[in-house]
């Protein structure tokens, strides 16, 4: 992993790149790059990456409209045109990552297209894709096709973009040509319908905007091209969906490997090589659930040896969950890949790579999978950071500073927010006891980590309990098995954080007592142990953890399980990739390791904008909308409740059937409440103790919150 390789012309100290994650909403509304996103790559060199590569910047304003916001301003970064304002802040990013040894590519690409925003649309403007297209979040909002002049233009926008990044100080270009964006609807068969004209080759957009490059940069100034070998559409939705949705079309792996070598011959240096699109995020972004290395034999490792087969000279870069040291080396050595790329793994420790060098892995801070910072921030208006790292994204602004005068701090719960709450005021100086009810820390975290889909969890609270346990050497003081009420905070304490977590409260539904039921937390922090002769299991409430717990139950136990939520949607506020990969999951379609054979034999059956009313003789009576839509297919993205969808139909809330369900055991995962009563009782006492809470004993949340809130709090102290 640490030794140098070439991409072209350009060497590269070591064999790790990060992947293109960044830059939205880090620019000015002119799209010229703030110090938030100089400081964000500059902390990735200092960690040690080989090559940074920048997050997605677009070239075609003025031709696709989904780029542009209000007053013509973007939450882009930008460097097309001939701005000198813009290129100023191009020039200080590429300057401040150099001295610290690391290579530094800009990430062109040529719109959106379908995937872009439909709100344009809604204000009167034409939006453009390939060919006749729908738009990804409202399909009731066509796009139509470019023209050949128009697509021309955006080939020349591209050269003189590269042209602006080479002045710029960029060591090469970066393209994006994946995942469904406006570069892969032209350059693919799903969206590239054209019978007439230079565009209905696939092969040429691609290869006329790797030409003009080269023209306007010189041929030695490197390219990687971003490709998705198949967009695996038949394989993720099956053939009925396939036929209906994508007109039965998709790039096959065979036609993605002519496509690379198409591009090679044009000039393309190296290619970086994943799976799927938009419409199956979780292959290019892979969930939690997922394994290690998902798709890196099947795709990188495929490419490899094609062009080993064909003696073409080109790098192959691997994606998809390499995180684990082990893993990513591993990828190397069977000689699957020329080079390993980290996205998530470099936002949860940006010091990744030097940790990995110098054999101190057990420090790294793993990423968990959830998406929530790096990806959910910015689609609902923020930029990208990470639930684990709260100083990612924020280098600009947050520093950990030694604290002036030691302080006396006692915190109340080792959940996320009360371990990064502990670890934060120790480090800064202060005088830290952590209590905890339990035996070991983690809280919510451990609780989930029962789940073998929560492998990512595991491995985070591995490396927790390793950092906690170094603290203690340094002073850190933990007392466990240790219930704190506020007659035992004595007023010695200068400061409090209570991080007491949640309370679990079971929904008031007629007949409960003629059923067996368990809360959802109880049931995993008991291993889920289920009790005897229990094969039908109704679980209710359809958000996150009761949609994991029912497969966990389908997928571990083997059991006949039925999910009832209330909203006409599941998962309605989990991110796009994660709630589109358990839904796969449930309906049998898909399994954490990708392998068909490890399907659901039994799919998790579900009533969708249904509520339980009533129990009776083990059978659940329930109240069900008629007008509820399928719960899984297709895995559309849910839009922001800020953003008014004019073709969403509301259900008729009396139009309603009644279902029977039979169980021998109910679960409830109707979530819980805020454990805020230690809080307001030590507000109570008239000291000058300061008293703070923390995580979900303020209001129940995910881990990106917890652990922000715990951060901010003990910074300040």
């Amino acid at each position: 992993m640490f030794e140098p390789e070439y991409i072209g012309k350009c060497k590269l100290k070591n064999r790790i790149i990060m992947s293109p994650i960044g830059n939205i909403n880090m620019a000015d509304p002119v799209g010229r790059p703030l110090n938030k996103m100089i400081q964000y790559f500059i902390e990735r060199a200092k960690g040690g990456t080989g090559l940074l590569i920048t997050g997605l910047v677009p070239v075609s304003y003025g031709i696709d409209p989904t780029l542009s916001e209000e007053n013509n301003t973007t939450y882009f970064p930008r460097i097309d045109g001939s701005s000198r304002t813009r290129l100023s802040g191009w020039r200080d990013l590429t300057a401040g990552v150099k001295p610290y040894g690391a290579k530094i590519f800009i990430q062109l690409s040529a719109g959106l297209g379908r995937v872009g925003s439909p709100e344009p649309a809604l204000s009167g403007k034409i939006l453009k894709s390939a060919s006749w297209n729908k738009n990804y979040y409202i399909p009731q909002v066509p796009h139509l096709p470019l023209s050949d002049r128009k697509i021309k233009k955006i080939v020349k926008m591209m050269g003189q973009s590269a042209a602006n990044a080479k002045m710029s100080g960029f060591d090469g270009v970066h393209l994006h040509g994946h995942e469904g964006y406006l570069m892969d609807q032209l350059t693919s068969a799903p969206w590239n319908r054209r019978k007439l004209g230079r565009y209905r080759n696939k092969f040429q957009f691609g290869i006329d905007v790797v030409r003009e490059i080269k023209n306007r940069c010189g041929e030695d100034f490197p390219i990687i091209y971003r490709i998705d070998l198949t967009q695996a559409l038949q394989e993720s939705y099956g053939d009925e969906i396939f036929r209906k949705r994508f007109h039965g079309k998709e790039r096959t792996i065979d036609e993605g490997l002519q496509f690379c070598k198409a591009l090679y011959e044009a000039g393309v240096n190296a290619f970086d090589v994943d799976k799927g699109c938009y419409d199956n995020w979780f292959w290019p972004h892979p969930p939690s659930y997922f394994g290690d290395a998902i798709y890196v034999e099947e795709m990188a490792g495929r490419l490899k040896d094609f062009f080993r087969e064909e003696s073409i000279d080109a790098k192959v870069i691997a994606v998809g969950k390499l995180g684990k040291p082990e893993v990513a080396e591993t990828v190397l050595s069977d000689q699957q890949a020329d080079f390993v790329m980290l996205g998530r793994p470099l936002l949860a420790d940006p010091y990744w790579p030097i940790k990995v060098k110098e054999n101190r892995t057990k420090e790294i801070i793993h990423c968990i999978g959830d998406h929530e910072g790096c990806i959910e921030s910015f689609k609902k208006g923020g930029h990208p950071c990470c639930s684990v790292n709260p100083y990612t994204g924020f280098e600009d602004t947050k520093r950990l500073a030694k604290t002036e005068k030691r302080k006396k701090v006692a915190i109340i719960g080792a959940g996320p927010a009360g371990c990064e709450a502990a670890i934060t005021s120790h480090i800064r100086g202060h005088e830290v006891i952590l209590f905890e009810k339990t035996g070991r820390i983690g809280g919510q975290l451990l609780t989930a980590s029962k789940m073998l889909i929560k492998h990512d969890i595991r491995r985070y609270l591995e490396n927790l309990e390793y950092r906690i346990e170094l603290l203690k050497k340094d002073g850190l003081s933990i007392k466990f098995n240790t219930e704190v009420n506020a007659s035992d905070i004595t007023d010695d304490f200068d400061v409090i954080i209570c991080c007491s977590g949640l309370k679990t409260t079971l929904p008031a539904i007629e007949g409960m007592e003629d059923i067996v039921s368990l809360e959802g937390r109880d049931l995993l922090n008991r291993n889920m142990e289920l009790p005897e002769n229990v094969e039908n299991i109704l679980v209710v409430g359809g958000g996150v953890l009761g949609c994991e717990i029912a497969y966990s139950l389908s997928y571990e136990k083997g059991k006949n399980v039925t999910l009832v939520g209330r909203n006409k949607e599941l998962m309605p506020e989990t991110v796009q990739a994660n709630r589109a990969q358990m839904l796969w999951m449930m309906m049998g379609k898909g399994s954490p390791s990708g392998k068909k054979e490890e399907n659901l034999k039994q799919p998790v059956k579900v009533c969708n904008a249904s509520e339980v009313v009533r129990f009776s003789n083990g059978k659940a009576y329930v109240k069900a909308n008629r007008g509820r839509k399928d719960p899984y297919t297709p895995w559309k993205a849910l839009i922001p409740e800020n953003v008014r969808n004019p073709f969403e139909k509301k259900t008729d809330p009396d139009n309603v059937e009644e279902i029977i369900i039979d169980t021998d055991l109910v679960i409830f995962a109707t979530g819980g409440k805020a454990d805020d009563s230690l809080y307001y009782e030590l507000l109570k006492r008239k000291t000058d103790t300061e008293v703070y809470s923390a995580g979900d004993s303020t209001k129940p949340g995910r881990v990106w919150e917890a652990i922000t809130g715990a951060n901010e709090i003990a910074r300040n102290i």
